[in-house]
This record gives C-alpha cells, sequence and structure tokens, in this order.
C-alpha cells in the first residue's frame, strides 16, 4: 500500500490539528525543512490540459517534454492506442490510471436491475487495456440513481458487484478505485460524497477495491478536505489522489484550495502512491507542470 502503518498511527493525530494548523494557515512553504521528503509521484491527466485536437500520442510526447515520468488518461476508445503505447514505451513514460468499465459506469452501471454482468464485462475489458499500459488504477463510477428502483435494493447490488469486480481486478493485478463525484456537476450519479465511497469500499471488503480521491470534487461537494482525506488514509481506504482546483478546475494554485496543506499532508503521512493531474490550465501543460510541482515539493 502507498501508505504505511507507521506513517498512519503517526498521522492519527492529525484529526484535531488539522481544524487548527491546517485550517488556519500554518505558516510554512513547500519545501519546510521539518517535513519529510515527498514519496509521490505526479501523472498529468492527457484529457483535460492539452489541445482538445492534439492525438493522444503526441500528448503524452507533450507531457514527457514538461518533464512527466507518469500519465493517465480516460475512456480507450477511439484513441489509438497502438500509437499511445509507441509513444509511453519510447519517452520511457509509465500510465497510472485508466477509466474502468467506461461504457456503463455512466449509466446502468450496478444500480440497474439486471445489468451486472454487463458492468462486470466492461470491466474486465478495461482490466486487459489497464495491463496493456502497466496502469495500476481504474478509475471507476457505479451508476447512476434509478428513481424507479428501491435505494437499498441499488445499495445491495453495487456491494454484491464491486465483490465481483474486486476479484477481477485481483486477477489483472490492479485496483478498482472508486471515484465519488458531488451533486454540483452530477446530482445524477448514485457516488457523490466522500462518504458514499468510503462505505462502498468498506462494505466490499475486497483488498482490490479503494477509493480515488480527487480533491476538486471534495472541495466542489463538501469541503473538510483534510480531514476527510486524513481518514480515508488512515482508514487504508484511498488508493489514489487526484488534484485540481475551485472554481474552474484548473491547476492547483489557481483557485482557493490550500494545495500546500495539502501536499504536507501527504507528506507527512508518507502518501507514496500517484497524484493524478486531473485538470486544465490557466496558461500552458509546462506551466501547469511547474506550478504543481513546486507546490508539491518536488523541485
Amino acid at each position: 500500500m502507498p501508505v504505511t502503518r507507521r506513517s498512519l498511527l503517526k498521522a492519527a493525530a492529525l484529526s484535531p490539528w488539522l481544524s487548527t494548523q491546517f485550517a488556519f494557515g500554518a505558516d510554512a512553504t513547500p519545501a519546510d525543512e521539518s517535513l519529510p521528503p515527498p514519496r509521490y509521484q505526479l501523472a498529468m491527466n492527457l484529457e483535460i490540459m492539452f489541445p482538445a485536437k492534439m492525438s493522444y500520442e503526441d500528448r503524452i510526447v507533450e507531457a514527457a517534454r514538461c518533464g512527466a515520468k507518469h500519465y493517465g488518461f480516460w475512456n480507450y476508445s477511439g484513441k489509438n492506442l497502438d500509437r499511445m503505447l509507441e509513444a509511453q514505451q519510447s519517452h520511457g513514460m509509465t500510465c497510472v490510471s485508466i477509466t474502468g468499465a467506461p461504457r456503463t459506469g455512466w449509466g446502468s452501471g450496478l444500480t440497474k436491475t439486471g445489468q451486472e454482468q454487463a458492468f462486470l464485462d466492461d470491466f474486465a475489458e478495461a482490466c486487459r487495456v489497464a495491463n496493456r499500459f502497466g496502469a495500476e488504477n481504474l478509475i471507476t463510477f457505479v451508476g447512476k440513481i434509478q428513481p424507479d428502483i428501491a435505494p437499498e435494493t441499488q445499495h445491495a447490488q453495487i456491494i454484491a458487484g464491486l465483490k465481483k469486480a474486486g476479484e477481477i481486478a485481483k486477477e489483472h493485478k490492479v485496483y478498482l478505485t472508486l471515484e465519488p463525484l458531488s451533486r454540483v456537476e452530477s446530482p445524477q450519479m448514485t457516488m457523490v460524497t466522500s462518504a458514499d465511497a468510503f462505505r462502498y469500499a468498506t462494505e466490499a471488503g475486497h483488498p482490490n477495491v479503494k477509493v480515488d480521491f480527487d480533491i476538486y470534487h471534495r472541495q466542489l461537494g463538501e469541503g473538510n478536505v483534510l480531514n476527510t482525506m486524513a481518514d480515508g488514509l488512515n482508514r487504508g481506504l484511498i488508493q489514489f489522489i487526484e488534484v485540481g482546483d475551485v472554481p474552474g478546475r484548473k491547476e492547483p494554485g489557481s483557485g482557493e484550495s490550500n494545495y500546500v496543506n495539502i501536499f504536507r499532508l501527504l507528506r507527512r503521512v508518507g502518501y507514496a502512491g500517484a497524484i493524478g493531474m486531473e485538470h486544465g490550465t490557466t496558461k500552458t501543460p509546462q506551466y501547469a507542470w511547474d506550478t504543481v510541482r513546486t507546490l508539491a515539493g518536488l523541485n
């Protein structure tokens, strides 16, 4: 796991401390020598930051030119995967994430009765693509709210389906990472809070079913990011983290979120996983990369 038990025991005291030192802005900089060095890696997401007409293989090349060693993307449909793999290999890049169940996750998912197998087949195909790219995290949605199906029935279907999907993930040596969205942007979706995702992962009880903590969605939808993230890490539920600022979903530092303190927390607990830069940019991809790298204490 990206976070050790020892580091999390140290972080257990963070909850009361966060509401004082973090929330009121402790006197610190990203280069604070009292912090352990970063163990995480930044990964440029190819979807939002680059020109819409740029091919995905060229986006990989551009990400490498910016200085990135890791990247992620969403749906694989309609993309030239062979050319993307060639660009990945020739530039020494590592893919860290793709979308799981891209055809069904935003619709029927596991919430629509009778559609479980379609979801599992969709997820299994995504696992095979992830294996081709060496991606460990499959960012997954479990479906939209079905108004004609009882909520408790939908919940039971989600948990049952996640247990089966966890076995598929285990077979392919990847993680199904649940991404909660927000009621602000996606009120039709079932999973819109951290509590939703934490509950699903906990009840599924499978080591390959975890959570993608997307800070953009969490700040937009509920706030209390530091305490919630510390809780998810402490409980061993968070496998992957993504960043982006509010409002606008541009690079960290462009909005209201205090990313200095966010990265300080991740350094304190020893988070050693990938951090996906799933956002646009106020200027250029290079500017976004340099800005986030500085905030993350990686310069």
